[in-house]
């Protein structure tokens, strides 16, 4: 796994590094997608996350709506596809995704509208360099939003 300045970049994924958005594909044919490190972390933490299955999207368009503290927002279809599923568990804990955006946090599945790798997709391995670049511009560095029961330890607890 590639990190750059605390964000997690997954060698397996590949990175629409335009949109923010990471794809995984899985043994089925359908991607997986969902937010990088870096949007969960300009985003703050997510209070919802609306989207429904049977939606037909193009390349850039919304696959859901996502609404954190800091904002309202699309979340894009990094390519051309059909929304077949909408992650329940985010549905219901949107915070998910800031808490593990690569894991159980992902947010849509799509069956791909055809051919689906292009040269605007890169693979986890090798986005390291680019969002270098974008992050150091932005000075943005990842951090995880994880409720307060998660973050104190034994001795917390006798305070």
């Amino acid at each position: 796994m590639s990190q750059v300045f605390a964000c997690e970049f997954p060698d397996h994924l590949w990175f629409d590094v335009e949109r923010d958005v990471w794809i995984e594909c899985l043994p089925s044919g359908t991607l997986r997608i969902g937010m990088t490190d870096p949007a969960q972390t300009r985003a703050g933490k997510i209070l919802h996350v609306r989207g429904r299955p049977g939606k037909a999207v193009k390349a850039g368009k919304n696959v859901a709506t996502i609404e954190s503290a800091k904002w309202v927002g699309p979340f894009p279809a990094p390519v051309d596809g059909t929304v077949v599923r909408v992650n329940e568990i985010v549905l219901r804990d949107p915070n998910m995704i800031n808490r593990d955006p690569y894991g159980e946090g992902w947010v849509a599945e799509l069956q791909p509208g055809g051919e689906w790798l292009s040269p605007h997709l890169i693979k986890g391995a090798d986005v390291a360099a680019i969002y270098r670049e974008k992050l150091q511009e932005e000075g943005i560095t990842c951090m995880r939003c994880a409720p307060i029961e998660e973050t104190m330890s034994d001795s917390d607890d006798a305070l």
